[in-house]
């Protein structure tokens, strides 16, 4: 069954005519008593009655025509949004995240993007920054947002949004909060009792590598998975952390925590978005890169200190 079959076939229940069918379809009406034909054959059924003039339609062409224009309308509906997705006006994206970003950085990404095309949709898979590499490798997500990548894999292409040094997290009634910057080491805040994400955590294998770098032994007092969980800790007073500010509500920041550089790590964290090399992005899922970095700096702001 073809579309032009379709077409000929509502023309001509239409007109009841086979020469006004073939005149308002453009094409001469031999050919188009031959598809006509040729669809009845396919269908088994008899559509029109011939008459000397005219035709008319039988009992079961009756009953088709609804079908073909319910056919014809959703060709013609997908045709358009064939349209607007090759423009990156309409889809689905799908993107993997760490749960501190989709917790915290992304949401106000996909409403900044969502305003401007209601017509994308997103599904958002959140699994450690590890693992979304892995999804971006394998494929089963268009791209994806973690901070600090290490990526081994030249599969993968890292664009870098923004980055940010690491800085302490504690309560605004420490003893840490008093202190000048240039006496808040990083050998002074972990004599205090710290509270880390654990060892599956990108952030934790950060800071890991920093300790072992400045031949610092640590054992966290308590190791936790959720961001949340940490923070509520520090704002308890079971400890400190160290964090990127990113991952912080600015108003966090007037309920009881605060934010503090540290004086002698100058190492920054990198947030990026990740895709594949190979292989073509879908459209909306490149409208999506490239309208992220124009609005980027919104979000930024949003929780800069």
């Amino acid at each position: 069954m073809e579309f032009r079959q379709l077409t000929y076939f509502l023309a001509a229940a239409h007109t009841q005519n086979f020469r006004q069918a073939a005149d308002l379809c453009m094409v001469t009406q031999p050919a188009l008593s031959r598809q006509i034909a040729a669809l009845e054959k396919e269908l088994d059924i008899v559509l029109f009655t011939r008459e000397k003039q005219r035709v008319k339609l039988t009992v079961a062409g009756k009953a088709f025509v609804t079908y073909a224009q319910n056919a014809l309308e959703s060709v013609q509906q997908g045709q358009q949004e064939f349209v607007r997705w090759r423009e990156g006006l309409s889809g689905t994206v799908h993107i993997g995240c760490n749960s501190s970003l989709a917790a915290l950085f992304l949401p106000s990404l996909l409403a900044n993007f969502s305003h401007q095309y209601p017509a994308i949709h997103f599904t958002v898979s959140v699994a450690p920054s590890d693992e979304v590499i892995k999804r971006v490798e394998r494929g089963e997500v268009d791209l994806g947002f973690i901070y600090d990548p290490a990526i081994p894999s030249e599969v993968v292409s890292m664009k870098e949004l923004f980055r940010q040094p690491l800085h302490l997290l504690t309560r605004l009634d420490h003893p840490l909060a008093q202190l000048e910057v240039e006496e808040r080491t990083l050998t002074r805040i972990v004599k205090e009792p710290l509270i880390l994400f654990n060892e599956e955590a990108r952030l934790r294998k950060v800071l890991n590598h920093l300790f072992l770098q400045r031949g610092i032994s640590v054992q966290p007092m308590i190791e936790i998975a959720s961001l949340e969980g940490l923070k509520e800790l520090v704002k308890l007073g079971c400890g400190v952390t160290l964090i990127p500010p990113a991952l912080l509500w600015q108003t966090e920041q007037s309920n009881g925590l605060v934010l503090l550089p540290l004086a002698d790590v100058s190492e920054t964290f990198v947030f990026a978005l990740i895709h594949r090399r190979i292989g073509t992005i879908s459209p909306p899922a490149y409208r999506f890169i490239q309208v992220t970095t124009e609005i980027l700096a919104a979000v930024v702001k949003k929780y800069a200190l």
